[in-house]
């Protein structure tokens, strides 16, 4: 028997709805928050967020400027060691940053 357009129409909002309480299932599982800084004119920054524990994980910064590009490419890459409450990001070779980089970060925090 052929379906009809209110049969397709109907089963399209049965999986939309399903769709949206399983996004829903997962973003409660795998909680996360975003956030911008713009690192110091220094070897380290702080970057103090509420969502942070000491198990969280955050990818390396995102970079949002061409300096911040520049940084990320060279031998100063950015890493990230994480503490309850911030996170701070270093340059690998231990030299300052020239202090105008601006960067997005992502927390992940696992259950």
């Amino acid at each position: 028997m052929a379906a009809g357009l209110d049969d397709i129409a109907t089963n399209l909002q049965q999986s939309n709805q399903l769709m949206r309480q399983l996004i829903s299932v997962i973003s409660g599982l795998f909680p996360r928050a975003t956030g911008t800084f713009t690192m110091a004119a220094a070897a380290t920054k702080t970057v103090t967020d509420g969502n942070v524990t000491t198990s969280s994980y955050i990818p390396p910064p995102t970079p949002t400027n061409a300096a911040a590009a520049t940084l990320i490419g060279s031998a100063k890459s950015l890493y990230v060691t994480t503490a309850s409450g911030s996170f701070v990001v270093t340059t690998a070779n231990g030299v300052a940053a020239a202090g105008t980089e601006t960067f997005q970060y992502a927390v992940f925090n696992p259950l």
